[in-house]
């Protein structure tokens, strides 16, 4: 069995209140940028989004066709409960 060496080191506690400050203020960093390209293309979101709203064509939604019956085939095949538990099935 290998041997575990646990080393102990002592930082001192300005480093650690430096280093979380640092990552607090890269985190608020971060956030501020995603919030102003999010503002800055906001506008022309809802520009293209009105758009494609009044132009975009008179597609109806998938799933809501003119027939409202859809027919989902597939095919099937019977597998004997002792061949799951044994394992010895593997589906194509």
């Amino acid at each position: 069995m290998p041997e575990f060496h646990v080393r102990f080191v002592r930082i001192p506690r300005w480093q650690l209140v430096f280093g979380a400050g640092l990552v607090l203020a890269l985190m608020a960093a971060f956030f501020l940028l995603a919030f102003g390209i999010f503002l800055f293309l906001l506008p022309a979101l809802v520009l293209v989004g009105a758009l494609a709203a009044l132009f975009g064509g008179g597609r109806e939604p998938v799933g809501r066709g003119r027939s409202g019956d859809r027919v989902i085939d597939g095919e099937y095949r019977i597998v004997e409960r002792d061949r799951l538990e044994d394992g010895r099935d593997r589906s194509r």
